[in-house]
């Protein structure tokens, strides 16, 4: 049998331009790492599937793309979440490729990785490589990780309802201090929130905020939610506090080492498969 090995990177998704050309790197660096293996995406998110699709710009759901790849005679399939929690898109994504593991017949071989913040280690990696962006702008935050000093990078990201997607978050909140005490974790969507966080920087003394989305795409909550005049964005809310505030329009997948890390985790499974061909 001739083996054909495809990564499946699946993602919320965003009808932002800029985000759309984000994918493409992401695609070219599959590629550049993995010769031979076809990088492939489906779209987590039925509004934004339907608002893409309206454009008329393919957007497969999980079941579509793994169907689509199967067709077509792959025989491996690495499913690589670009989500950053394991909140209820990430755990419908668990159950469509779990429901495929177990299907009769010749279905392709397929692995699932993990959400970037359950992972301690890679969380802290990116963090580190949020703060090198920030030091080398030209106008950076002190390179002196000291929490009395009046500035913090706060980070928000889009937050969750979901139980275990919560505990995930806060969790991500607590590693951040550990990496640079003037790091903050926000949340759109949960706590802390925007006037929380406002509340926070306040009574610190904080002067100067770096802020900075958490979220995969640069797409429209980054550009306007997050970075925007509007005078609910938290841009705005911050300035309104007497905050000087430098926004980062700017996703976790345009950070090159960020986009290493989840390729770090398609390249775990790709070793896995070959040992146990080496056995076999």
């Amino acid at each position: 049998m001739i083996v054909r090995t495809a990564i499946l990177f699946a993602i919320a998704g965003s009808t932002c331009h800029s985000a759309r050309q984000v994918l493409e790197r992401i695609n070219a660096a599959a590629t550049l790492r993995f010769p031979g293996v076809e990088p492939r995406w489906c779209f987590t998110s039925a509004p934004i599937r339907r608002k893409l699709t309206a454009q008329g710009i393919p957007a497969p759901d999980p079941t579509e793309a793994l169907a689509a790849l199967q067709a077509e005679g792959f025989t491996r399939i690495a499913v690589i979440p670009l989500h950053l929690t394991d909140g209820m898109e990430f755990r419908e994504l668990a159950e469509v490729v779990t429901a495929w593991q177990n299907r009769a017949g010749h279905a392709p071989q397929l692995a699932l990785g993990a959400p970037l913040l359950t992972s301690d280690a890679a969380w802290q990696q990116a963090l580190r490589m949020i703060l090198a962006a920030l030091y080398a702008l030209p106008q950076p935050p002190p390179a002196t990780p000291d929490a009395t000093t009046p500035h913090r990078m706060v980070l928000v990201a889009h937050g969750s309802t979901d139980p275990c997607g919560s505990q995930t978050l806060q969790h991500a909140a607590e590693l951040c201090r550990t990496v640079d005490p003037r790091l903050m974790l926000g949340m759109l969507l949960g706590q802390p929130d925007q006037a929380q966080v406002v509340r926070r920087c306040q009574e610190a003394g904080v002067r100067t905020v770096w802020l900075v989305p958490c979220l995969a795409l640069p797409g429209f909550s980054a550009q306007n939610e997050i970075a925007g005049t509007d005078e609910t964005s938290w841009a705005s809310a911050l300035r309104r506090a007497g905050l000087d505030v430098v926004p980062i329009v700017r996703g976790l997948a345009e950070y090159d080492g960020i986009v290493q890390l989840w390729l770090d985790s398609a390249a775990q499974i790709l070793t896995k498969w070959e040992a146990n061909n080496a056995v076999t």
